[in-house]
């Protein structure tokens, strides 16, 4: 009877937490929409509900038949001594003796409610614990595949992916081929499918239908760690660590010196703020890099994929947020950082497209056109739709 209002219990303090933590996490969104009362009197609602089934397992516990045992065993054992006290067998020392004796037997009693409530408590929390890690994925670490160095050319052959429970591919019939060190930029409308392709790649995700080869290699075939290790991907949503600013540039290369670390900042362009903080390289930045502005970030993530020095590097319209100014020198790093190393670029920014190899169009989930910016302008109705808009 206890185990369901056990998990209920849990459950709901995970909920209440959760949302908290939410809470916290966007307070400024919170505060810029005035949804603070809103968001406190959620909190409260579910404090209450944790609260109305914490007292439900109270009222289960009260029922604990040890309890009621004791209590008819002391009742009855004073009920004995005061028939002997009065009977004069027994003097009224002993009567408090006696029934100080029975008292005694409350601790283990309580001590046995305890236990159990707290045991069952834990089996509750292992419960969800065990759910998360005996959680299965489809991706396959595959620790006997290749894990020889990348040269960096992407195929991409009849590729068809689709999401779980998703009634249309994000992705239909992809088609393409990529030779190494060449840069190719991915453009399209939002909802096309660009992230999805580029994180093929890397195995985020696997094919539904069709094969992604990397040199040569079905990228199922290889081994997962060596392959991650070989290709970094910068994201629009960048997630930095709430740790110093040399730590999370030499996330990827635990093991690097501080002078190449500089060096990584200063190829992102990211060594001249970072020297405007009182502590430098070893200032500490908040969750999720709070304190800083995007174009920070977004630099720090630059210096830690340089650091890496990956065989392929993504960019997933990973300039956005920075200034015009900040552009022009950001462009020449990743023009040099792109020399000799296969890039893909997801990006509307003219200025990134134009030095790009290839350029592909992507529209509803299929190549829509593959060409030069020259040649897509005179040719691909779509491509100049995009820079139209």
């Amino acid at each position: 009877e206890l185990r369901p209002i056990t998990d209920n219990v849990r459950q709901a303090f995970g909920h209440l937490n959760t949302r908290l933590a939410e809470a916290i996490d966007g307070i400024e969104t919170v505060k810029g929409m005035a949804q603070e009362r809103q968001e406190i009197a959620l909190f409260g609602q579910n404090a209450w509900n944790f609260r109305r089934l914490y007292v439900r397992q109270g009222d289960i516990e009260a029922r604990f038949v040890p309890f009621l045992l004791m209590a008819i065993t002391q009742a009855a054992g004073l009920l004995h001594a005061m028939l002997l006290y009065r009977r004069g067998l027994i003097a009224l020392g002993d009567v408090a003796a006696y029934f100080g004796l029975l008292l005694l037997l409350g601790f283990p009693t309580f001590v046995s409610l305890f236990a159990y409530s707290q045991v069952s408590l834990g089996l509750a929390g292992a419960r969800r614990i065990l759910e998360l890690i005996n959680r299965e994925t489809d991706l396959d670490q595959n620790t006997a595949g290749q894990s020889r160095i990348l040269e960096g050319s992407v195929e991409f052959r009849d590729v068809t992916f689709t999401y779980e429970g998703a009634a249309e591919p994000a992705l239909d019939g992809i088609n393409l081929k990529i030779q190494p060190g060449k840069t190719v930029a991915i453009v399209g409308q939002t909802g096309t499918g660009k992230t999805t392709l580029v994180k093929l790649v890397n195995r985020t995700y696997d094919v539904t239908r069709g094969t992604v080869f990397l040199d040569g290699v079905d990228v199922r075939d290889w081994n997962l760690e060596s392959l991650r290790r070989q290709i970094s991907i910068i994201e629009q949503d960048i997630f930095l660590f709430s740790r110093s600013i040399a730590d999370n540039i030499a996330f990827g290369k635990p093991g690097a010196t501080r002078e190449e670390v500089i060096a990584a900042a200063k190829s992102a362009q990211a060594h001249e703020f970072i020297l405007n903080f009182k502590d430098g390289y070893d200032t500490v930045i908040g969750e999720r890099g709070v304190t800083l502005s995007g174009g920070q970030r977004q630099r720090l993530a630059l210096a830690r994929a340089f650091l890496t020095d990956p065989r392929i590097l993504i960019l997933d319209d990973s300039t956005s947020a920075i200034d015009s100014a900040t552009e022009d020198k950001i462009q020449q790093a990743i023009y040099a950082a792109a020399e000799g190393r296969t890039t893909l670029i997801i990006t509307h920014r003219l200025s990134q497209i134009r030095w790009a190899d290839l350029i592909v169009v992507l529209r509803g989930g299929r190549m829509a056109a593959v060409g030069s910016h020259d040649e897509l302008m005179q040719s691909s109705e779509t491509y100049r739709q995009i820079f139209s808009e």
